[in-house]
């Protein structure tokens, strides 16, 4: 079952210096990692990604925004993974939107860590992400990608977040922020054209 733990960072391209953060410390999911083999293999098998398509029909394959969002943590210093996935229409994140940050409208993408505070470096990537796809297409439209990639950007700003990356702030951090967003992105896009994204 899906379950959201702790409200914290939300983006809209439209208001995109306005955070608000607000955790509770969750209990960690429970997961072990099964990959018997090595390198490459092993590596993916730490990065535990599930995605959930609430709209019916389902606007694209869910298994390549999962493949994205592995590959993308798998490029991360990160120690292993427990990402969750869920997307939705525009009118479940606005009353997500309302009810843990204030802001009665849809956004594109909502975080929700497990952990209270900035992990450090190299630290479990860990909490829930949810995504309006009907929002998240409307502000990539014109993008030559496919839809799945296209909501997978957006996907990847979540991951940065519980990463421990911000730009409330602007300035250097903003910046990194995004840097890395679109270094990721691209780098994952173009290992998934050649066949190396699982």
């Amino acid at each position: 079952m899906f379950q959201f733990i702790n409200p914290a960072l939300e983006c809209s391209r439209m208001d995109e210096l306005k955070h608000q953060a607000g955790c509770e410390r969750g209990a960690p999911p429970r997961r072990s990692c099964r990959s018997a083999g090595g390198g490459d293999a092993m590596k993916i098998d730490r990065y535990r990604v599930s995605v959930r398509q609430d709209l019916r029909p389902a606007p694209f394959p869910g298994r390549r925004l999962k493949a994205y969002a592995r590959a993308a943590l798998a490029l991360l210093p990160a120690n292993g993974a427990d990402v969750r996935v869920r997307v939705v229409g525009d009118a479940a994140i606005a009353r997500w939107n309302r009810e843990f940050l204030g802001r009665d409208r849809p956004t594109n993408v909502l975080s929700f860590p497990e952990a209270d505070g900035v992990p450090a470096r190299g630290a479990r990537v860990a909490g829930d992400i949810v995504v309006s796809a009907p929002t998240c297409l409307s502000e990539t439209e014109g993008w030559k990608e496919a839809p799945d990639a296209r909501v997978f950007f957006f996907v990847l700003h979540g991951i940065l977040h519980l990463a421990g990356y911000d730009h409330v702030g602007g300035g250097a951090q903003a910046r990194r922020m995004r840097r890395k967003e679109l270094a990721l992105y691209r780098r994952v896009l173009d290992e998934e054209g050649r066949g190396r994204t699982r």
